[in-house]
């Protein structure tokens, strides 16, 4: 998946540069209001959770890594009359997960959460039918997960504020309809997870985890725990403007 959002960083750099040589790309844009739905993935590497489960591979389970996270988003954008700024307020809601087995039963490990980003994007070359923009935003994340290991499990929550940027180009194939090809970087790490259910109570009930139980704060290898909704986003989208 991460090479699949260099390609699409790449894609939209040869558009901006073939944005760069038309000649009916300098006139802005009017005002108004849209209304958008996309999906993107996400590069959320999670470094301690994949050391948390290559522990339980250690121990007898066939269970793979977290590769790369699923967001759905939707979006409410506000374009100001007669100039290039706009601002956009985006909420998603976030995915990763992978399971498997081993010799005391079912292992899963999941993350699922949501971000809010008020975005600031501005339109400096676009025409009739497309339109490139650049954004940037700061907003706020939360994630809950969820490991289950041979009949333990274990449930957890942290948050964090954070900030995005990125590039992105849209083609409207009328007034109203139109589609975004994004991409991003957020950056949201989530330093500190506490535990909020689940029967794991010592260390060592679950491969890699050295504290839970409670309203303990989670930790691996004595150290908390940490997870992340950071990652590069490679996103497709429609727009409904009116």
């Amino acid at each position: 998946m991460v090479n699949l959002n260099k390609l699409l960083l790449f894609f939209l750099t040869i558009v901006c540069v073939s944005l760069l040589e038309t000649q009916d790309a300098l006139a802005a844009g009017g005002g108004g209001m849209s209304l958008g739905v996309g999906i993107s993935t996400v590069s959320a590497s999670q470094d301690d959770m994949n050391g948390a489960i290559d522990d339980a591979v250690a121990a007898g389970a066939t269970v793979k890594n977290l590769g790369s996270a699923w967001d759905i988003y939707g979006d409410w954008t506000y374009r100001f009359s007669s100039s290039i700024f706009a601002i956009v307020f985006r909420p998603s809601y976030f995915t990763q997960s992978t399971d498997g087995s081993g010799p005391a039963g079912s292992y899963s490990y999941k993350l699922t959460g949501y971000t809010v980003v008020p975005i600031f994007r501005f339109y400096p070359l676009e025409n009739s039918f497309i339109k490139f923009f650049m954004q940037t935003g700061i907003g706020y994340g939360s994630l809950n997960g969820e490991i289950s290991a041979g009949g333990k499990s274990l449930d957890f929550k942290g948050s964090s504020f954070g900030a995005i940027g990125g590039i992105g180009v849209q083609f409207c194939f009328t007034p109203s309809h139109c589609m975004n090809v994004e991409g991003n970087l957020r950056y949201m790490p989530i330093e500190r997870n506490l535990t909020t259910s689940g029967n794991c109570a010592a260390a060592g009930e679950i491969p890699g985890i050295s504290q839970c139980g409670g309203d303990k704060e989670v930790e691996r290898n004595n150290a908390d725990l940490k997870t992340t909704l950071s990652g590069v986003q490679g996103i497709i989208g429609y727009s409904f403007n009116f």
